[in-house]
């Protein structure tokens, strides 16, 4: 690894964190989803292929979690040891 790769894996895991939390909050609320029992989409039922795509997206937010904090103790341990 060069010196800069923990500096790419905390911008990249934070991008992917900030875009897996959002398809996931997206796919929660469901604003395209219409049913006629409920009078908003959140009170609709959702679809296995919704649950699906939640699902991964927030397994993916929690590992961008982790790299990224393993990439800021790895960053910091760099810069302590200069």
């Amino acid at each position: 690894m060069n010196q800069k790769s923990p500096g790419w894996l905390v911008a990249g895991s934070a991008l992917v964190a900030l875009v897996g939390a959002i398809v996931t909050v997206v796919y929660f609320f469901q604003p395209w989803r219409s049913c006629d029992y409920e009078d908003t989409s959140v009170g609709c039922a959702m679809l296995s292929a919704d649950a699906t795509v939640m699902a991964v997206a927030m397994v993916v937010t929690l590992a961008a979690v982790v790299v990224f904090v393993v990439a800021l103790l790895l960053a910091r341990n760099r810069s302590a040891a200069r």
